[in-house]
């Protein structure tokens, strides 16, 4: 997201730059990298006074700063007159024992280990003392951040349409009779709920519906999309209530996209939202329905792709960023906008 994002705020005009410590298995672009280094935080703090200091406004990502979940250095950006903002995630925000209590499905009840970032606390209290703003990129986190702003997860559609075009021209043929691909990418099974998906998948081929699942695990961003790109139906995630980044990419793709929507969740998203919920005691007749209902599928993803167009284009998402670093900037100075 800070990629995209970042390469998004330049096309509308403003300097911006996008900084990872690292560069995991997925690949994800980054304007650039900082050089892994035994030193850790030291070499961190010591890239940060070479390449960032010159910034007006830092915008970090998860549960970590320049110096890592120590977050020392936030106090620091603040005294030297630096706007600071956090765009939180899931996990690393998100209050375990509140959700398993107050939710009947959750991410929560099955994951284990837990995935809660061990400085949640600490990066709550921080973030409400210093931040100028808070993002969050789905509803679902709204609850545990008080005044934080929903900004949809973005994504680069011109990207995407370049991975489908190319992948679907590798003299990429569909037989009539192949089994119907249904595609899962889960950074994490238990979060995602993969092992209900598979029990209906299982259920649905031993009832003789010619169906096949695709999971898409340990490739690269662009290995990923590719894959993707030549299956029929998208299952997200199951439990966690509320749609991410890969289902955003899928609807891009054009997909009939299934996910878990939690019903309390639905008033924070546009209606025109083509996403169909399922949860894990539903998602076999949901599949079953949309196997039935082929003649469906193009328009459900024309609905998707319009939607993303729409809601998380990159640059209607830097733009709401943007403008809402200009609002809490008049907001602190007492200056009209």
């Amino acid at each position: 997201m800070a990629g995209v994002l970042a390469s998004a705020q330049r096309r509308l005009g403003v300097d911006a730059k996008s900084i990872c410590h690292i560069n995991n298995v997925f690949q994800y672009s980054a304007d650039q990298v900082i050089p892994d280094s035994k030193s850790g935080v030291l070499s961190s703090l010591s890239f940060f006074f070479k390449e960032a200091l010159p910034f007006d406004v830092f915008q970090f990502y998860f549960d970590s700063s320049w110096a890592g979940q120590a977050l020392v250095d936030i106090p620091l950006l603040k005294k030297l007159g630096k706007k600071v903002y956090f765009y939180f995630c899931g996990c690393e925000i998100r209050d375990s024992k509140t959700t398993i209590r107050k939710y009947k499905y959750s991410a929560c009840k099955q994951c284990w280990p837990m995935l809660c970032s061990a400085n949640r606390e600490r990066l709550l209290e921080i973030a409400t003392k210093y931040a100028d703003g808070v993002f969050v990129s789905t509803p679902d986190l709204l609850e545990f951040v008080p005044n934080s702003v929903l900004l949809p997860q973005p994504i680069d559609v011109k990207r995407l349409n370049d991975i489908k075009s190319y992948t679907l021209n590798e003299d990429f043929e569909r037989n009539a009779n192949a089994p119907i691909k249904i595609g899962h990418a889960p950074s994490n099974q238990n979060i995602k709920g993969t092992k209900y998906l598979v029990r209906a998948v299982a259920a649905l081929a031993a009832k003789g519906y010619p169906v096949e699942l695709v999971l898409v695990e340990g490739k690269s961003y662009a290995e990923a999309m590719q894959t993707c790109a030549r299956v029929d139906i998208i299952v997200d995630q199951l439990l966690v209530g509320a749609y991410g980044q890969f289902a955003v990419e899928m609807m891009a793709m054009g997909k009939p996209v299934v996910c878990f929507l939690r019903a309390d969740l639905l008033r924070e998203y546009p209606t025109t939202l083509p996403i169909i919920s399922a949860d894990i005691e539903s998602i076999e007749g949901c599949l079953a329905n949309l196997i039935k209902s082929r003649d469906s599928w193009p328009t459900i993803g024309a609905r998707g792709r319009e939607y993303v167009d729409a809601v998380h284009a990159s640059e209607a998402v830097a733009r709401k960023m943007l403008d809402t670093y200009l609002e809490s900037s008049c907001a602190n100075s007492n200056v009209d906008r």
